[in-house]
């Protein structure tokens, strides 16, 4: 039997599609849906035409490729229906990354790294097969918000709502004190730091610091999805001098009492493995459980 197959560029009179799409991997692969349709229309709005591509077979929306730049590294996205064609999907859709991965070095002459997450073995056996090279392994952790209690701490320690007008500068401080020793860590300025306040997910009711007198100390940022009930926590930190005093459990049922406030049912991260500061142990002693394990993958161009 012939397949007809087709590649363009991702409209918004694809939205209904890529709802699908999404909703059929996400359930094949996590079990549950994640992202929602808030997500996907904010997706097609902020990336440009040149860098989201899509792939139809037999007229049905089955992969797309989305390339966004991060300085050097090009942070993007290869879903794939998982059918016995996932090979052939992302083979097509890679070369589509390549191209606007090229397009962005054109202007700059620093070398780029596009980057992806393989969730199934046929993804990092595709990545793999197209050049790409496993970096990194990462867990998604997971907490059920019922039935949570507040951890107690010492009341010289004060935890409030971020203010872009008065903290972002001590808060990018902090920020960058606090994962300069990361892996893959690259500096930013502090203008870079503030388009963090550009996106649409951002809500500065949702991103908290923590201080200790005049100090701050450490820091958490949440997001919200109203549709899955999802609540993010996309980034925690404590500041060296700080740790090991059970600020970050203090921060996380901090966090977790108020994702469950917003209506949220289930709090989620990811963390590296192979993090520094046994930053797994940290949120399986908050009653965290790994949901799912993901590999980055990353090509030089």
């Amino acid at each position: 039997m012939k397949h007809s197959f087709s590649k363009r560029i991702i409209s918004m009179e694809d939205h209904a599609s890529l709802i699908n799409l999404f909703k059929g991997y996400e359930t094949e692969v996590y079990g549950e849906v994640q992202t929602s349709e808030a997500d996907i229309q904010e997706m097609i709005e902020s990336i440009p035409e040149a860098d989201r591509r899509g792939l139809w077979h037999d007229g049905d929306l089955v992969a797309i490729s989305i390339l966004t730049e991060k300085d050097h590294r090009l942070p993007s996205l290869l879903l794939a229906l998982p059918n016995d064609y996932m090979d052939l999907y992302i083979g097509e859709l890679a070369e589509e990354l390549f191209i606007s991965a090229r397009r962005k070095k054109e202007t700059n002459s620093d070398s780029k790294t596009i980057i992806l997450s393989a969730n199934l073995e046929e993804e990092k056996k595709a990545f793999e097969k197209y050049g790409f090279t496993p970096t990194r392994y990462w867990f998604q952790m997971k907490k059920d918000l019922k039935d949570l209690s507040v951890a107690s701490v010492s009341s010289s320690y004060c935890i409030s709502s971020f203010n872009p007008d008065t903290d972002a500068e001590s808060l990018h401080l902090v920020f960058e004190e606090v994962f300069s020793d990361h892996f893959d860590y690259h500096p930013s300025s502090l203008d870079e730091f503030k388009k963090r306040f550009l996106r649409p997910s951002f809500d500065p009711d949702l991103w908290f610091v923590l201080r200790e007198g005049n100090d701050l100390v450490g820091f958490v940022f949440c997001t919200v999805n109203d549709e899955t009930k999802l609540g993010e926590i996309t980034h925690l930190g404590i500041r060296k001098k700080w740790r090991r005093k059970g600020l970050a459990h203090y921060l996380l049922y901090y966090v977790f009492l108020k994702l469950k406030d917003e209506g949220m049912t289930t709090a989620a991260l990811s963390v590296d493995s192979d993090s520094y500061t046994d930053a797994t142990i940290v949120y399986q002693k908050a009653g965290m459980y790994v949901s799912r394990g993901f590999t980055r993958y990353d090509l030089k161009v």
